[in-house]
């Protein structure tokens, strides 16, 4: 018998690499007022968890959804880590000024300033996505997971830090990296926020997560 068009590889290659680029697009887009990145990853995270890795539901649909739900704790914390790394960079100009070399204790503990916000960061706007809590309490809970998961951790920013080389050395493709990084990265986050919902006594407002 053969196969109907929805059940060929080549539709579903080619429906998965429409849908990637057209996330990417998206993401891009709302992320143009830049005070918008943090609700613009928190969608991106959720629909392509969705809809692409899973898929349920539309696309367009879910970012939107996510985007919407998410604004304003997103948006929050995505402003705590933009003054974060503004005190840290004006830690580094300042000890620039002070004639201080490249290479002295204070330069290395000014760039060790950069490593809680480097490790949270992959987690932080994938947890708002699927969970809720006030802000201190999922940047307390992110903490933990981004020690409690320490391997997990470095894989994920060695994945970010992949994507951003990608990015840096073919901006043409540029459209393709959002969704395939944090496509590549819910493989890593995925089994842990599972195991924080699958025993949950009110149950998972998302009942295709535990799927």
């Amino acid at each position: 018998m053969r196969k109907s068009l929805e059940e060929s590889p080549v539709y579903n290659g080619m429906s998965l690499i429409i849908d990637v680029i057209f996330a990417g697009m998206i993401w891009v887009v709302t992320s143009l007022p830049v005070i918008t990145i943090g609700a613009s990853s928190a969608a991106l995270y959720y629909a392509v968890t969705k809809t692409i890795r899973r898929g349920r539901g539309n696309l367009l649909k879910s970012y939107f959804s996510a985007f919407r739900s998410n604004f304003k704790q997103s948006t929050l914390i995505w402003l705590i880590y933009i003054l974060y790394a503004a005190v840290g960079i004006a830690d580094m100009y300042a000890i620039g000024l002070m004639g201080l070399a490249e290479g002295s204790v204070l330069d290395h503990i000014s760039k060790l300033f950069f490593v809680p916000a480097a490790a949270t960061l992959p987690w932080v706007f994938a947890f708002v996505s699927r969970f809720e809590n006030t802000v201190g309490g999922t940047l307390k809970f992110v903490a933990y997971l981004t020690m409690r998961h320490i391997g997990r951790t470095l894989l994920l920013v060695s994945l970010f830090l992949l994507c951003a080389v990608i990015a840096w050395l073919l901006p043409q493709i540029g459209w393709l990296l959002p969704a395939i990084c944090c496509l590549a990265m819910s493989y890593v986050i995925e089994p842990v926020f599972k195991a924080q919902t699958e025993n949950r006594e009110d149950g998972n407002a998302d009942p295709w997560y535990n799927e």
